[in-house]
């Protein structure tokens, strides 16, 4: 029970990031969208708090998302590139597009499930969301 109690605790804390309060039937802002970032490299353990790490983007193409329905990121260490994310702006959906990864822990579930209540969007299924972000 009290590994429980430490899971709940620790699932807060990595959401505590996020306030879906001002989140609108639009989706979410670059900077919404940024703060649910945050909490999927807080939970990989990234030191977000490190100065020399740091956000870029969102990237656009012709002023538009590089992904349709996606804010899209690069998240930089000094100088190396460490990963590539989007950002399903209807349900806080969050891929590593490189490596094709979706991101699913009790902390971004909970944000998710707030961000749905907002948008009256549902996560897609793993395989329309794929093809969403460009993932075989």
């Amino acid at each position: 029970m009290a590994a429980l109690g430490g899971l709940l605790t620790c699932s807060l804390v990595f959401g505590a990031g996020f306030n879906a309060k001002n989140v609108k039937p639009s989706g979410l802002t670059v900077a919404q969208a940024e703060q649910v970032l945050r909490v999927v490299l807080k939970h990989e353990r990234y030191k977000t708090y490190d100065r020399r790490l740091w956000i870029d983007g969102p990237w656009l193409t012709e002023g538009m998302p590089s992904i349709p329905g996606y804010h899209s990121f690069g998240v930089v260490y000094i100088v190396n590139t460490q990963g590539h994310y989007s950002i399903n702006i209807f349900t806080g959906d969050v891929w590593q597009t490189e490596s094709c990864e979706r991101y699913s822990f009790p902390a971004l579930m909970a944000i998710q499930e707030r961000i749905a209540l907002k948008t009256g969007k549902k996560l897609a299924s793993d395989d329309d969301a794929r093809s969403d972000v460009g993932c075989p």
